[in-house]
């Protein structure tokens, strides 16, 4: 039962093909296919790239070859350890099987790897750029290394549909952040006899308070390919990714999450949210700080996405700002206006029309300034809703029995002001899989017209559209979920370097 300010929004649906629709995933996908319009042609084949090592070449082809046909989850000890009944009524959800790319199942699409698209990366050539002076050296010079490799394939007569980079054992160390070693890495799987696993998959991947100037060789990898004009996505990889270990995902997990990831940077759409309105335009805005930068600067950002869930990127322009002296940043009005109006810009071009509505997201508060920018942008826009979202609440709920609250459950602290939960019990898969006590996201509608349900509505389903994984959902809307990722990328580029505006070259 929910009281008079609380009540709960049902699980969106995902729409796949056949007009098939699902609020999982894995579901959808294995029952109805991808998603597509009707008269589209379906993604049917998928021309990729290979740059590595002649091992961890050998590793990837072994690796698209096996995901051909099905793959089969390794259940853990623990999950086997249960009564015979326990494991039939969670086993098809918790641990599904990856139907693999052809067959009726699926994806229904053919991967193939020409020997023209495979470039090989010398021992020798890895040697010189690891003994390199300083880890922002080696970092630099693998960057510079693999983009020429990039660049050979961009200019083949035939152009790979994706490149993947199979990274080598050695550069390993050099993909994270030097003050943040690589963890263990959770795996993205439910265990209902030990429910000691982090929600919708791994919370160690994008700490909070990592240096926003340390280099990584991921994302200058992903800035390199801009930087070099290649327009090619890219999906990087390292030897744990094909062949398994102690502290990865099982083979049937890891599968899906990459293949869902690839299929769309190939240029496929997994599935589309059946519950987000076609004439709204949907915004996330953030910051980072430009390259270099001693911590006096800051530069915004929009992340687009459509209700299709068409995902652009764009730059805005670069101000003065000193966080310890003024808080949390905020765009100057004209900043403000000019950055939604490329926005608008932006959307009309990819969808062929204005939007009739526009929401923006923001993990920070709305200034009068920047309200007062976006409306400039806004005079021929009829409805919009400014939402800040902070993930970082202290507030805790519980509910009766013996689960926590359920996703989607909404709770009014204060006017305009709610408490959301986009982790907790999911009904679909019958289980809480976390072990931390949920945190909502605290929605504040600062600004707009529509009401608080169709406001958290979108929240939710914007938690799907997350086609970095098959996961059943992320705890932030895509607006906002890879904000920091994006703008760490952004930041590698100069202001005359374009920078690319499909999301999948960020992904």
């Amino acid at each position: 039962m929910f009281g008079a300010n609380s009540w709960h929004i049902a699980e969106p649906q995902l729409s796949f093909g056949m007009n098939g629709r699902s609020p999982d995933p894995k579901t959808g996908l294995m029952t109805y296919g991808p998603w597509r319009a009707q008269g589209d042609v379906p993604l049917a084949h998928m021309r990729l790239g290979l740059v590595g090592t002649g091992e961890s070449i050998a590793a990837a082809q072994r690796w698209v070859q096996r995901c051909r046909q099905e793959v089969v989850p390794a259940i853990p000890p623990s999950v086997l350890k249960l009564d015979r009944r326990e494991r039939d009524g969670v086993d098809p959800f918790l641990f599904p099987r990856f139907p693999g790319l052809e067959g009726s199942q699926g994806f229904q699409c053919s991967p193939h790897v020409p020997d023209s698209l495979v470039e090989t990366l010398s021992h020798r050539e890895l040697d010189v750029c690891i003994r390199s002076e300083s880890r922002d050296l080696v970092v630099e010079a693998a960057t510079r290394l693999i983009g020429d490799r990039l660049r050979a394939l961009a200019e083949r007569s035939t152009r790979p549909d994706l490149v993947i980079v199979a990274l080598p054992t050695e550069l390993e160390e050099f993909a994270s952040s030097p003050r943040h070693r690589r963890r263990a890495r959770v795996p993205d799987l439910i265990i209902p006899a030990h429910p000691q696993l982090f929600l919708f998959g791994d919370d160690t991947r994008r700490p909070s308070d990592e240096p926003p100037l340390a280099r990584t060789l991921h994302r200058a990898l992903k800035a390199e390919a801009m930087r070099a004009g290649v327009q090619l996505p890219i999906q990087i990889a390292w030897p744990r990714t094909f062949n398994g270990g102690d502290d990865v995902q099982d083979d049937a997990t890891r599968a899906w999450n990459f293949w869902v990831a690839s299929y769309y940077k190939a240029g496929g759409c997994p599935w589309q949210i059946s519950t987000l309105r076609a004439d709204t335009c949907y915004v996330g805005i953030s910051f980072y700080r430009p390259m270099g930068d001693i911590g006096s600067l800051q530069t915004s950002m929009a992340q687009v996405f459509s209700h299709r869930g068409d995902g652009m990127v764009l730059r805005g322009q670069t101000f003065n700002w000193n966080s310890r002296r003024m808080g949390e940043p905020h765009v100057p009005r004209d900043h403000a206006r000019d950055l939604l109006r490329d926005v608008l810009v932006q959307y009309r071009t990819h969808m062929q029309m204005d939007p009739v509505r526009l929401v923006i997201h923001k993990t920070s508060s709305f200034s009068k300034d920047e309200i007062a920018g976006f409306e400039d942008a806004l005079d021929n826009i009829r409805f919009r809703d400014f939402v800040s979202i902070d993930g970082g609440s202290r507030l805790r709920f519980l509910r009766q029995g013996e689960e926590p609250p359920l996703r989607g459950t909404v709770i009014e602290v204060a006017p305009r002001t709610h408490a959301l939960f986009t982790s907790g019990y999911v009904p679909f898969l019958q289980v809480y899989p976390g072990f931390r006590v949920p945190v909502p996201l605290i929605v504040r509608h600062d600004h707009g017209d529509d009401s608080p349900t169709m406001v958290m509505t979108e929240i939710l389903g914007l938690t799907k559209l997350n086609w970095n994984s098959a996961s059943f959902a992320t705890r932030e809307p895509i607006t906002l979920d890879f904000a920091r990722d994006v703008g760490r990328i952004l930041s590698e580029l100069p202001n005359g370097i374009q920078p690319a505006t499909s999301y999948r070259f960020y992904m």
